[in-house]
């Protein structure tokens, strides 16, 4: 008991020194995660509701575009967001979210859904290139880590409220109309009403100085990158291998509930929800891990301990589609496998950004950040289509061969992360600044 309520003042003490702007990021990062909950979860039962040649190949096809898309505004992105006011990017990004939700959503055939969700991506590469320079710049040392896993913790609080609220909106805005919770007005509906709190979670940005979140001139994006792409490389390269293996896996989650155990959407939304609050739980975690570990030996430990559990969900396609074992029975062990595979690499996403942003000359942080995600959604690109096109061949087994090459490649990221990193020792959290200004001048 003591040694929580010492954890609890300890965090208490770090949040009484996010400024102002912070807090107000903070809550509109809530804001758009309880809106991608909403999304994420019934965009792929929307698109599987049009008709039999809206398959899971085409899903695929649709993740791939807006990881194209992502990877496209990639420097576009980096650029506008040292160039102008982040508070800026970030609204723009709120407003193209909001008009790529209600394209989806009234013009429901192939070629309108593969350009709005291309615009989805558009959206989502703006405002994650923003958000990062934006805290970097409104943060000191010490309160850092915490400010960057408080926004992606609360960011996944909120989602656990999209998650769930994506399983009971189809059946209540549906019965509304008189439709049932699986038919597609009720999934449009319910996709709708996201393009609308997708601009009123614009408000807060709106309450930001825009004195205080000035952009300024830099350089282009590939001067930067020939100056410090072996620094970079080092970087990207575990963000590429990573993201194949979740491209290969994490779209196709409700697919996989749904297919291999026959579960409805009420069921898998409960156990997406419960999976939310692993990850915020794993985020708030975070940050006194990494202070006590290091960021990177934090990164490379939850990477390797969520192993098994990958393992635990391949096994379920193989046990379950063979009559082997029971849905029932194998459905409750899968979701527990879901839910701490999720906590344990999402814990290690925002300490890993910290560790490259503070490694990192100040002027190609919004550089970084987006060439991180531009690698990320290569996997992202490619990966859905095999993913999609194994599922439509092999039916539910086909998640054996998904969670067999996803394991194998979270396994190469970490011994590339150990190659680069593993030497590395934990800085005070008052050294750091000065690794990074030591850094800038080489």
């Amino acid at each position: 008991m003591n040694r929580l309520r010492r954890g609890l003042g300890n965090y208490a003490a770090m949040m009484r020194l996010f400024s102002r702007n912070v807090w107000l990021v903070l809550i509109f990062g809530m804001g758009t995660g309880l809106i991608f909950g909403v999304f994420l979860f019934t965009f792929n039962f929307y698109v599987l509701s049009l008709g039999p040649e809206y398959d899971e190949a085409f899903l695929g096809t649709l993740q791939s575009v807006a990881s194209l898309a992502t990877i496209l505004m990639a420097l576009p992105a980096a650029y506008l967001a040292q160039r102008y006011p982040p508070k800026w990017v970030m609204i723009a990004a709120g407003l193209i979210g909001a008009i790529a939700y209600l394209g989806i959503v009234l013009f429901p055939a192939q070629l309108p859904l593969v350009a709005f969700r291309m615009l989805a991506g558009v959206s989502m590469s703006l405002g994650g290139v923003a958000g990062a320079p934006f805290l970097m710049a409104n943060t000191h040392a010490r309160e850092r880590q915490w400010a960057f896993s408080f926004y992606a913790g609360l960011s996944t609080v909120a989602s656990f409220f999209g998650n769930l609220l994506a399983g009971i909106l189809p059946g209540f805005l549906g019965g509304l109309m008189g439709a049932g919770p699986t038919d597609t007005i009720s999934y449009q509906l319910s996709l709708g009403s996201m393009a609308v709190l997708s601009l009123l979670s614009l408000i807060p940005l709106l309450l930001i100085p825009a004195s205080t979140v000035a952009g300024k001139r830099v350089e282009l994006p590939w001067v930067q990158i020939r100056r410090y792409h072996r620094l970079f490389f080092k970087f990207l390269l575990p963000s590429l291998i990573i993201g194949l293996g979740a491209g290969l896996m994490q779209p196709f989650m409700n697919v996989y509930f749904r297919n291999v155990y026959q579960k409805p959407d009420l069921a898998i939304g409960v156990v997406f929800a419960l999976g939310g609050l692993a990850m915020a739980a794993g985020q708030f975690i975070g940050p006194p891990m990494a202070d006590r570990y290091g960021k990177i030996q934090t990164v490379m430990l939850t990477q390797a301990l969520s192993i098994p559990f990958l393992m635990t969900l391949g096994l379920g396609a193989w046990l379950v589609p063979a009559g082997i074992v029971r849905p029932e029975l194998f459905f409750l062990l899968a979701g527990i496998a879901y839910i701490f595979r999720l906590a344990l690499m999402n814990l290690s996403n925002p300490v890993y950004q910290t560790f490259i942003l503070e490694r990192v000359p100040e002027d190609t942080q919004a550089l970084i950040v987006s060439l991180t995600n531009l690698v990320f959604q290569v996997g992202w690109f490619v990966m859905p289509q095999i993913s999609g096109r194994l599922q439509v061949q092999f039916g539910p087994s086909g998640f054996l061969f998904v969670f067999i090459g996803v394991t194998v490649l979270y396994m190469t990221a970490i011994a590339v992360e150990y190659r680069f990193f593993g030497a590395e020792r934990a800085k005070p959290a008052g050294d750091q600044e000065f690794a990074l200004e030591e850094r800038a001048t080489v």
